[in-house]
């Protein structure tokens, strides 16, 4: 499924361990191309930055849903489409 929105904000330069293999990331915050009043926080795996600016037009892959059961809040991990 693919996601369009604007985006927001992004932190390059980050790591996880996923799957046992560690991955650069950036995390990122997009507003939803058809409601710019939904935010959604996503991780754009396998870069350590990205060549969109903050303000700009985004869209992302997404690979897997992430629900944090204390709080409630979905995260997506994403791949840049271009």
């Amino acid at each position: 499924m693919k996601r369009t929105g604007t985006l927001l904000a992004k932190e390059p330069g980050l790591r996880a361990i996923i799957a046992g293999e560690e991955h650069p990331y950036v995390r990122c915050i997009i507003a939803d191309l058809n409601d710019p009043t939904r935010h959604f926080e996503c991780r754009v795996l396998d870069k350590d930055d990205l060549p969109v600016a903050v303000g700009e037009p985004v869209t992302v892959e997404i690979i897997r849903a992430i629900t944090d059961r204390r709080s409630g809040q979905v995260r997506f991990d994403c791949r840049l489409t271009q």
